[in-house]
């Protein structure tokens, strides 16, 4: 299936008018059709903004298309859920705990399919991306909220569309265990890794790890 952005947001998020269309048979949303969810957002565009266009683009989206764009989000989430990935986080973030890395990991999916393939496997490969190397040697007190590296609004964006339009207190995490008749979310496992992180991420461990603030 082929799913096409007709008009995206090139002057701005706030400002275009979204329609989505799909061509070929099936019911489902696929991979491509999520990422061109994500990718027609704009990746230099504010996160609050993104999230509000994609919003407008989920409004557009059957149930069973909004369950299948949480089910792509998660799973694109756990392929950069690892130790290692979390070491990353802390290194950038000065920090970070369970909830600032689920933000982390949906800011990691909100750079783009191909950025995502190159760091899923090597998270020392954020360092080339502008978006991390403008961070580093300066206090995350003074990073604007637009170079802030979380998207908690596309962590939710699916979550919150879903229970407006749903009227039973079913939430989409219950829609997706019954998918899969699975007692937890599916894509929630994460992968452990022993490596040393000043070893396996010698870039960013140059970048972020001799910071030291009041």
């Amino acid at each position: 299936m082929t799913w096409f952005l007709l008009e995206t947001c090139a002057s701005g998020a706030s400002a275009a008018k979204l329609t989505i269309t799909r061509s070929g048979t099936g019911a489902d949303m696929d991979i491509d059709g999520f990422w061109a969810i994500i990718e027609g957002s704009g990746r230099d565009t504010d996160s609050v903004e993104r999230g509000e266009w994609i919003e407008r683009a989920l409004v557009g989206l059957s149930v069973e298309d909004l369950v299948d764009f949480q089910d792509h989000l998660d799973e694109q989430m756990s392929r950069v859920c690892g130790d290692l990935m979390g070491e990353a986080a802390i290194l950038i973030l000065c920090g970070c705990g369970d909830d600032s890395f689920s933000r982390f990991q949906a800011w990691l999916v909100g750079l783009g399919r191909d950025t995502l393939d190159r760091v899923a496997g090597d998270p020392d490969l954020l360092a080339d991306e502008p978006e991390v190397r403008r961070l580093a040697e300066r206090h995350p007190r003074d990073w604007t909220n637009e170079e802030y590296p979380w998207f908690e609004e596309l962590e939710f964006v699916a979550v919150h569309e879903y229970e407006r339009r749903e009227l039973d207190t079913d939430s989409i995490y219950d829609a997706l265990r019954a998918r899969y008749d699975a007692d937890t979310t599916p894509h929630q496992d994460r992968e452990a890794d022993d490596r040393d992180p000043d070893e396996a991420l010698p870039r960013l461990t140059a970048m972020f790890g001799g910071r030291m603030w009041d």
